[in-house]
């Protein structure tokens, strides 16, 4: 049987509290438990981890974030296909990423905020338990990999333990990846963990844009770019004596930096050396309104300046080998501005009540072309919409329920209410068969249809409001 590399060999501890996953490119992140409550041995082999194995193995991606995953991404997954015939004991691959500090401020990265929050105090307890554990498994594995989820340089722990790595395995056999931001990769901090050298060693640096204002504005840092400029050129310098073997520069594209692309990668190839560049695309963190994270992921097709990237990227350097663009040349799905969205959004809205309004016959007759009058229904949603198909049809139909996923309530107008989260309620414990879904939620019926349907909901009787009154609204 085969399985992807990620889901077999990877284990990342990405955050304070312990939490392990297999794979940082999943929707809901594979969580399979935490160093602080379990040891690893128990989180390793935990239904959940081999859940996600078994849906791997199976060659079931849904759970996959194609827009990360750089192999979904290209259509090139087969290329990270490994045989086994069992789980080993321990994971090849360890990725250390709980100690969550760094000396950036990334405009969109919401570490110092995560930082800020925590209780230093009890913070160190669970980096003592988290340090135990990956103490007692680190000699097993043969790669590691760190960035701290923040900066390596100042992740004090994480550095130790590198300092420190001593593994059962041939050094030949044995790997590193670092990842940096480059601004404390010299030969002061190198000193700390020079011992990674005499393992296969990876450096992948990530700079924002070689332009001063550019990449401090980026970056939340007031370190001169020529600062980075001279920790490449020292880097270069541990790739040209072979102690780094393979150097790595990545940046995130988005509308401030995609028209300095072709010369950013031209330096990275020239002037610094990098074997494999690496073009990674804007995912929104949330640090700030999505009105604004919005305006920074160029790729999208509804951008303003979408056109002018793509013309930029067909500049002749992106076809050097070095060069890898993660997003496989794909768009994003972020669509359209929110707030067009919710202009969009009540002006259907205004469109159906006012269809009730002016003609209510229309407006049952229009349900009746998809659900028959005298059948049994549940609304999805008590909004706007909801309680105007309640008031329209409370004559000619059965309303046997609500169901909710955002409002507390036992009941509405006497009706039940069921509160409904991401298909996990068992809806076909409360519903029968022969009742039909009427989804209200204007513009993202498509993700509640495919929860209706995991909570048991036949299919063939779910309907949205935006494809019943289609035709009102053009």
């Amino acid at each position: 049987m085969k399985i992807c590399k990620n889901g077999l060999n990877f284990i990342q501890v990405y955050d304070d509290y312990g939490n392990v996953r297999i794979c940082g490119w999943t929707k809901d992140g594979d969580n399979i438990g935490n160093l602080i409550s379990n040891s690893f041995e128990e989180v390793f082999n935990s239904e959940k981890a081999l859940a996600v194995r078994q849906r791997l193995i199976c060659g079931d991606y849904s759970k996959c974030k194609v827009d990360d995953c750089p192999w979904l991404a290209r259509g090139e997954i087969g290329e990270n296909l490994q045989e086994i015939e069992e789980i080993p004991q321990y994971p090849e691959w360890v990725y250390l990423a709980y100690e969550n500090v760094c000396n950036y401020n990334c405009i969109t990265c919401t570490m110092h905020e995560r930082m800020k929050a925590t209780d230093k105090k009890e913070l160190e307890k669970r980096y003592d338990k988290i340090d135990y554990e990956l103490s007692k498994i680190l000699p097993h594995v043969k790669r590691v990999s760190a960035n701290g989820q923040g900066e390596i340089f100042v992740s004090k722990r994480i550095m130790k333990l590198l300092s420190e790595w001593k593994p059962l395995a041939p050094a030949e056999e044995c790997s590193v990846v670092i990842e940096t931001n480059g601004s404390l990769f010299d030969e002061e901090h190198w000193k700390i963990i020079e011992n990674l050298g005499k393992y296969h060693l990876t450096v992948s640096v990530t700079v924002m844009s070689f332009n001063e204002h550019t990449y401090q504005r980026l970056s939340g840092t007031k370190l001169p770019i020529t600062k980075i400029e001279e920790n490449l050129r020292y880097i270069y310098g541990l790739r040209e004596k072979g102690i780094i073997n393979d150097l790595r520069i990545a940046t995130v594209v988005s509308e401030s930096n995609f028209r300095e692309l072709p010369e950013f990668t031209r330096r990275c190839i020239e002037e610094f050396g990098a074997d494999y560049v690496r073009l990674r695309n804007f995912v929104p963190w949330g640090k700030r309104p999505i009105e604004t994270e919005w305006f920074m992921d160029v790729r999208n097709p509804y951008h303003p300046d979408h056109e002018e990237y793509l013309d930029v990227m067909k500049h002749s350097i992106f076809k050097h080998p070095a060069v890898h663009d993660w997003s496989g040349g794909r768009g994003t799905s972020l669509g359209p501005h929110p707030d067009m969205k919710r202009l969009s959004i009540e002006k259907k809205k205004v469109k159906i009540q006012s269809l009730y309004i002016n003609d209510e016959s229309t407006f049952i007759d229009t349900i009746a072309k998809y659900i028959p009058k005298g059948s049994k229904i549940a609304i999805y949603g008590i909004g706007d919409i909801g309680k105007t198909i309640h008031k329209a049809l409370k004559k000619d139909y059965q309303i046997e329920a609500f169901i909710e996923r955002i409002l507390e309530l036992d009941n509405w107008k006497d009706i039940p209410v069921i509160k409904c989260s991401d298909g996990e309620c068992g809806l076909e414990s409360v519903i029968s068969n022969d009742v039909y879904v009427i989804i209200t939620p204007l513009g993202d019926a498509n993700d509640i249809r495919l929860n209706l349907e995991k909570a048991g909901i036949d299919p063939n009787k779910i309907f949205s409001a935006d494809c019943i009154f289609q035709d009102y609204l053009c």
